[in-house]
């Protein structure tokens, strides 16, 4: 499961390392390493496998050095667009640059073998970042076995166009593998012969014909497949899942608390299967209170080693797109035996967190439990309890769910006790509502409307942030390995140039770049809630940060201002959250690991905490491509319909607009700009015409008409009406 090295590589390692420059062969290796287990096979396997990974390289026949003392460099290499690649170098070396000749057959993605010219190297500038020029020498491992594209029949000779722009190899289709697709079907294609040195494009044969753009569903299918999602479970996988039975069995109830009788409920959205967490908050007789959060024990049905836990760490988190979903586990699992339906007994692992009415946490339990959830809740339901709503549909919510009433004003109190705490020490909130797509019955959008982010969806974050808080507490101060989720300190680079936009907007960044504060940014979020530029600053702020990720260090969180954070409420969608499990229940279970046994669980969770990030990028992008796509398709009947918006990116080539009336984003190119000359100020991130010194600035409002879309490249292009209230002249772009 790991990428780490095993021992024999680790050896392997030092020992070229301690030969620096000079080679060695097999035979010397095996020779020098003294061990009577590492045999000459055992050498030359562990060799060929550090040598796929881009560690070693043979050279003068079979004669191995490490890559770091060689004119090599091994990494994934990106391929942009227009056809050069990138790879990334690493320490203080500048990154590498690969023209469109020099890469040798790599597509985007392949792990390869780069070489840089260290005694004349030559240098490329692009896009204000320098770059040492190499070329390919060899790919290692292939990225794409299949790929997804647009199928052309021409007259014999069939060939499929990717849809990964930078992909920029066509696939030849032999006649006979076509699958019948018919012309512009987007198909899914296997690679059978890789582009090489001496030929530039690819031969392959269809495995799936997906259908037309525009029919729906294909945008998701096609998605899924650019990405390499897995969306099928591997037979062995439905097996497990088939054994496991579908009701807690009575031997196991009698190993848990009991806690069946508690008035513990989910607060989901209404169109939630997997339930992993639930809630309860409970008064105490000394006027504190007792916030009890329980979350699904899948680590209790999905073992380590086993086919459901080998799958899950390879797709390590469930993907969400309008009206589908990719499960990490098989529904069997995920919307049954793990999902804590109402009212059917479910196993749980539970933190009670006793809390002063000051919001500060008194003590902290975390054991195993047994529950029956009273109701499946709604956010909508609960927030019309808890609001001054009259109406009669909250008069009937009442009445319904009145037993429950005095539990959800206790979660309310407590969620504004635990909110003021939350904001006092300066966490970070980007409370921004998101694209939400609206599907009719047809699979046709209806509407992209904000996602509502109501009292009943702060309160559940509220809890689940003090669970996973907790539970981080837990394995740091019981000296327990774990999977953290940590958050940098921003780049001092990009705050300063945040700080350059936000006096656009008369605002200004305080402090030390150096040493930012968090509470310092949440001020500037505060300062311009509910004013029309919110949107856009929040989006720069967001921006000025780094991601979050996972890692086995515990390094704190900047944007929560947390010192210990881990991922714990959630392990029927995300792994590292079943990796927390296991490893908080063998802590609970036998105190702190020792010896071997935490030796070999140090020892992997590097390489789960690079996967689970790698995993978690790859379903944000596909979530967001799928979004973007959704956005063009709900524009196509739109095209000169005219909409007002704010402006949130001013570019050389043009503005970026976010529409009011609906939740899009196009772009203005600055050939179609009218009345002027347009130049752009890079420092002032605007655009200022030449003749008359009118200037088209971040946060500008507009009146824009739809002008055209392109659907296979996901974009929008306005043309400019009016900016801040006067009109603005049409320019028609030459050909």
């Amino acid at each position: 499961m790991s990428t780490q090295p095993s021992e024999l590589q680790r050896s392997i390692i030092d020992l070229l390392r301690s030969k620096g420059n000079r080679l060695l062969s097999i035979s010397e290796i095996a020779e020098r390493l003294g061990d009577a287990d590492a045999t000459r096979e055992r050498v030359e396997r562990a060799v060929e496998e550090l040598e796929a990974d881009g560690g070693v390289i043979a050279l003068r026949g079979k004669r191995y050095s490490l890559l770091e003392f060689t004119p090599y460099h091994a990494g994934r290499v990106r391929v942009h667009p227009d056809g050069y690649g990138t790879v990334l170098h690493g320490g203080d070396e500048p990154d590498i640059y690969i023209d469109r000749r020099s890469m040798k057959g790599a597509m985007n993605g392949d792990l390869v073998v780069v070489r840089v010219e260290k005694r004349k190297p030559s240098f490329r500038r692009i896009h204000n970042r320098d770059y040492i020029a190499g070329e390919v020498t060899q790919v290692l491992r292939r990225a794409h076995r299949t790929v997804v594209g647009r199928f052309h029949e021409n007259e014999g000779e069939p060939f499929v166009v990717p849809y990964d722009v930078r992909i920029d190899t066509d696939i030849f289709i032999e006649p006979g593998a076509t699958m019948d697709a018919k012309d512009g079907q987007m198909v899914n294609v296997e690679i059978d012969r890789y582009p090489d040195r001496s030929s530039q494009f690819a031969y392959g044969s269809i495995a799936e014909v997906l259908g037309f753009i525009g029919e729906p569903g294909v945008d998701i299918e096609v998605v899924i497949r650019k990405f390499h999602i897995p969306h099928h479970f591997p037979p062995e996988v439905l097996r497990e899942a088939e054994d496991i039975p579908t009701e807690v069995h009575p031997e196991e109830l009698a190993r848990r608390i009991d806690l069946r009788e508690h008035n513990i409920v989910t607060i989901d959205g209404e169109t939630a299967k997997d339930f992993d967490d639930a809630v309860e908050v409970r008064l105490l007789p000394n006027g504190n209170y007792l916030l009890g959060v329980h979350i699904a024990d899948v680590a209790h049905y999905v073992t380590e080693g086993s086919a459901l836990d080998e799958e899950a760490f390879e797709r390590g988190t469930s993907v969400y797109f309008p009206g589908r979903a990719v499960p990490m586990l098989p529904e069997r699992l995920s919307n049954g035996i793990c999902s804590l339906n109402p009212r059917v007994e479910r196993l749980t692992f539970s933190v009670d967190l006793e809390i002063d009415p000051r919001g500060r946490v008194l003590s902290r339990k975390v054991y195993k439990s047994v529950i029956r959830t009273k109701e499946r809740m709604t956010y909508t339901d609960v927030n019309a309890i808890l609001t001054a709503d009259s109406g009669e549909g909250a008069s009937a919510l009442r009445e319904r769910y009145g037993y429950l009433y005095p539990e959800f004003e206790r979660m309310h109190a407590l969620y504004e006790i635990l909110r003021k705490r939350r904001e006092a020490r300066g966490s970070i909130d980007f409370d921004l509502p998101e694209a939400s797509v609206v599907l009719a019955e047809s699979g046709e959008i209806s509407a992209i409307l904000p996602s509502e982010r109501n009292v009943a969806h702060r309160l559940i974050e509220e809890f689940m942030l003090a669970a996973n808080e907790a539970v981080a507490q837990e394995l740091v101060f019981g000296g327990q390995p774990g999977i953290f989720r940590v958050h940098q300190q921003p780049d001092p680079q990009k705050l300063e140039d945040l700080r350059e936009v936000l006096k656009e907007f008369k605002l200004a960044l305080r402090g030390d770049v150096e040493e930012m504060r968090p509470s310092e940014l949440q001020r500037i979020l505060k300062s311009v809630a509910g004013t029309p530029e919110e949107r856009f600053l929040t989006n720069i702020v967001l921006r000025s940060m780094k991601r979050a990720f996972y890692s086995e260090e515990d390094t704190g969180h900047f944007a929560l201002a947390l010192e210990h954070y881990c991922h714990f409420t959630s392990p029927i969608r995300r792994y590292p959250d079943l990796i927390v499990h296991r490893r908080l229940a063998e802590l609970v279970a036998s105190g702190a690991l020792y010896g071997e046994r935490r030796t070999n669980i140090e020892a992997v969770m590097p390489g789960i905490a690079i996967q689970s990030s790698e995993r978690e990028r790859r379903a944000e992008e596909a979530e967001r491509e799928v979004l973007e796509w959704k956005k063009v398709i709900f524009m196509r009947d739109k095209v000169g319909h005219a909409f007002h918006g704010i402006v949130t990116g001013v570019a050389p080539f043009g503005l970026f607009v976010d529409l009011e009336e609906v939740f899009v984003t196009g772009m203005v190119p600055v050939a179609t700009i009218g009345g002027d000359f347009w130049v752009f100020n890079e420092r002032a991130h605007r655009l200022r015409g030449d003749a008359t010194g009118r200037e088209l600035r971040l946060g500008d409002r507009v009146k824009i008409e739809v002008k055209s879309i392109d659907e296979d490249r996901h974009q929008i292009e306005f043309r400019l009406l009016e900016a801040a209230g006067t009109p603005i002249a049409r320019r028609e772009r030459q050909s």
